[in-house]
């Protein structure tokens, strides 16, 4: 639900004091109060009382001037609000759908925009076929919008080969995944693994993410030390070429 802040506003009847003149229009910064209200300076000699939306008419009278204290009041302004734009998955097991938050207006920026999926940004390009959520933000204000990321029926299935994963024995990213290699026609591959003087320290034939999979060992059996590796991947007759970043 948006909260509002509030605005207190004094009108002063008479300006001939320095403090009132001062105070003609006061705003009281948002504040948390009890049910009866509170109080607050408002510079110089002079003192404010409030109520917690209540409206009060004390009028302060003090040759040669006065002092008619307002109430609360919500300032107004336009919902949160922003449109979705939304593109198609690769195939039913690929993660690059696209989705972009745009339009956004109401409220005050900035705004903050993050997914269901942990990326954050109005733009996300690692999206699965499925049910999705994207809340946007701005100070007190929340919109929260659920969609579904279809997929092209009449896409080609791609490979998508990741360049970093952390084979620290946390559960997370812990081996080397490449996207879709366990469909049919990726079966046929050979994938080797080779360190930065170009020697090979991991070699597979039929990687498929489960039982034929990198997880970051060398031929010792142990991991290997964090840095940059490289990849050469044969793929039903298409070799493919990359790096990856294993940390820790």
């Amino acid at each position: 639900m948006k909260s509002c802040p509030y605005i207190l506003t004094f009108i002063c009847l008479a300006l001939s004091s320095p403090d009132l003149l001062a105070q003609a229009n006061y705003e009281l910064s948002r504040q948390v109060i009890g049910s009866y209200g509170g109080s607050a300076p408002a510079g110089g000699s002079i003192g404010i009382s409030f109520t917690a939306g209540e409206a009060v008419v004390n009028t302060l009278n003090a040759a040669p001037y006065a002092l008619t204290q307002g109430f609360h009041q919500p300032k107004s302004g336009d919902p949160l609000r922003f449109d979705l734009e939304l593109g198609f998955a690769s195939c039913p097991s690929s993660s690059d759908g696209v989705a972009s938050v745009v339009n956004i207006r109401g409220c005050a920026p900035p705004y903050l925009v993050s997914w269901s999926n942990g990326i954050s940004g109005t733009e996300n390009d690692r999206l699965t076929p499925g049910p999705h959520s994207v809340t946007v933000t701005a100070g007190p204000c929340m919109l929260t919008q659920e969609f579904e990321m279809e997929f092209d029926p009449e896409g080609n299935c791609i490979l998508r080969f990741f360049n970093a994963f952390s084979p620290n024995g946390d559960g997370v990213n812990d081996r080397w995944e490449i996207e879709n290699i366990d469909l049919s026609e990726f079966h046929d591959n050979e994938v080797e693994i080779f360190n930065r003087w170009g020697q090979s320290v991991w070699k597979g034939r039929n990687y498929d993410n489960e039982s034929v999979v990198w997880d970051g060992s060398g031929p010792s059996g142990k991991v290997l030390p964090q840095g940059t590796y490289f990849y050469l991947a044969n793929v039903a007759g298409r070799v493919h070429k990359g790096y990856i970043e294993l940390t820790k």
